[in-house]
Order: structure tokens, then C-alpha cells, then sequence
């Protein structure tokens, strides 16, 4: 009975020693697996994220660059006098920042340069309508400038740039739907509804 006990006792002892040295080698392969996987997962929020803020970037400069012509058209039509040193200067800057919030998106794979048409719909077509449209309202700036002028003349040389803009309105309208459905399938079950 002894010989059985010592027997019992050295096969304990060597499938302890198995247990653990199995233990030391697979513990921090499986630690070392497990943090990888949450690098990861770290990784692709981060990326998420900035395709988020790369998209709040094309929406905000579009809008900052709508605004302003909105606003411009509206001190025209109210027979306000607007600087077209100013204009130019405050345009070229909304002109920079939203090429580069364009050209930034092309990193995940959007095109929203200029661009062929996607049925009715290009979404490189927001940014010509808006250049469209600065050129119309700078026309009717220096024209408005040049002297005294009558209310049907004004809202005459309004009228068309009052149009573009609108166009453009609606253009950026429809590039905003698609960015904030992208955006709804990048945060996915993250993103909640207020």
C-alpha cells in the first residue's frame, strides 16, 4: 500500500510540474493574445473617431462657407455695403479648409472632391456649386459696388446669386444625409438618437 501512496504522490508531483510550467508558458501567451485584442479594438475606435471628426470637419466647413454667402447675399439684397477685400479674404480661407476637409476624407475611402455623378447626385458637386456661387455673389458685389444703384437693379443682380446659393443649399443638403448615415455606421449601437 505504501509503494501505491508513493507512486500516487510522484505522478501528483509530476503532473504538478506539468501544470505549471504548461501555466508559465501559455498564461502570458494568452495575456499577451488578450492585450493585443484590446489594442485592437483601441485602434479601430481611434480610427472610428477620426473618420467621425474628418466628416464633422467636411459638414462644418461646408456650412461655415454657406453661411457666409448667405449672409452676404442678405447685406446686398438690404443694400448694405460689403468689402470685396474682406469677402475675398474670409471666402479663400472657407475655400482652403474645405479642400483639405475633402482631401483629408479620401483617407476612409470618401470622395468628396470634385468628382463624377453618382445618378442625380455627386457629392464633389457641393463644392462647385459653392465656388459657383462665390463667383456669382463677388460678381454682384463689384457690380453693386459701382455706384448708385435702384432697387430693381439690386434685386436684379441678387436674383441669380440668390439661386446658386440655394442650389447649393440643396446639394449640401444631400452630402449631409450620406455623411450622417456614414457616421450612424461608423459609431454603430455607440451612437444614441436625442
Amino acid at each position: 500500500m505504501t509503494d501505491m501512496g508513493a507512486v500516487y504522490g510522484a505522478v501528483g508531483a509530476v503532473g504538478g510540474a506539468l501544470i505549471g510550467a504548461g501555466a508559465a508558458v501559455w498564461g502570458p501567451l494568452l495575456v499577451q493574445r488578450g492585450s493585443s485584442r484590446e489594442q485592437k479594438e483601441a485602434e479601430a475606435r481611434r480610427r472610428a473617431g477620426e473618420e467621425v471628426e474628418r466628416i464633422v470637419q467636411i459638414r462644418s466647413t461646408g456650412r461655415a462657407w454657406q453661411d457666409t454667402l448667405e449672409r452676404t447675399v442678405q447685406d446686398l439684397e438690404a443694400g448694405r455695403p460689403v468689402d470685396i477685400d474682406r469677402f475675398d479674404e474670409t471666402i479663400g480661407g472657407l475655400e482652403r479648409e474645405a479642400a483639405a476637409a475633402a482631401y483629408a476624407a479620401a483617407v476612409d475611402g470618401m470622395w468628396v472632391g470634385l468628382g463624377p455623378a453618382e445618378g442625380d447626385y455627386s457629392p464633389g458637386l457641393v463644392l462647385e456649386l459653392l465656388a459657383a456661387g462665390t463667383g456669382q455673389v463677388r460678381a454682384a458685389i463689384l457690380r453693386l459696388q459701382s455706384g448708385d444703384i435702384g432697387d430693381d437693379e439690386r434685386r436684379e443682380a441678387c436674383a441669380g446669386p440668390a439661386d446658386a446659393v440655394a442650389s447649393a443649399r440643396s446639394a449640401r443638403a444631400q452630402l449631409n444625409a450620406r455623411l450622417a448615415e456614414r457616421v450612424e455606421r461608423i459609431l454603430g449601437e455607440t451612437m444614441r438618437r436625442l
